[in-house]
């Protein structure tokens, strides 16, 4: 009976390194600082996370340590972005009209992937509204940029603005399977 055991697994083994198997989580964090300003100075154009330039998903710890390779990713979903102003104390993004967040790669479209239109006084925290865009090709890229276009004003003080996303990879089963 196990010899009939044998071939059945391998088989089920090779029809799943065939297709979709499991989700890798990367994120990552960075943060800027928006400097203060007169009551009538306008804050428009990008908050300037350089962090989030020329980004390699495909080199990212996550995935590095199982294996995976570019050709192994499936799909790829933005499943958080926030923004959080964590200094001074108590400060708040109430200085912020609006927030687009979009993605870039070399010949690729720029696309619009996350927004938040709300950044009430008192709410340190926000969490954008995410567009339902598969990052696939811009992760698997050269490079893939993240930009911001801002509407608002400039705070009273200097605030320290941390931005954290969360990526949702879809690796193959091949890809889990070299880590075998």
């Amino acid at each position: 009976m196990s010899r009939r055991l044998v071939p059945i697994s391998l088989a089920a083994l090779w029809v799943g390194c065939q297709g979709r198997l499991l989700t890798i989580h990367v994120d990552d964090t960075a943060e800027t600082t928006v400097a203060r300003g007169t009551l009538l100075e306008s804050l428009i154009g990008d908050l300037g996370f350089d962090a989030f330039l020329d980004m390699d998903i495909t080199s990212s710890e996550e995935l590095q340590n199982q294996g995976v390779a570019p050709g192994d990713i499936s799909e790829v979903q933005l499943d958080l972005f926030t923004l959080e102003a964590i200094d001074p104390a108590g400060a708040d993004l109430s200085f912020l009209d609006s927030v687009d967040l979009y993605v870039e790669a070399p010949g690729l479209d720029k696309v619009r992937i996350a927004w938040a239109d709300s950044f009430p006084e008192g709410e340190s925290l926000v969490d954008f509204t995410l567009e339902d865009v598969d990052l696939t090709d811009y992760v698997v890229s050269e490079s893939m940029t993240l930009t911001t276009e801002v509407t608002g004003h400039r705070p009273d003080d200097d605030t320290v603005v941390q931005a954290h996303y969360d990526l949702a990879v879809g690796v193959t089963g091949q890809g889990a399977c070299n880590n075998l």
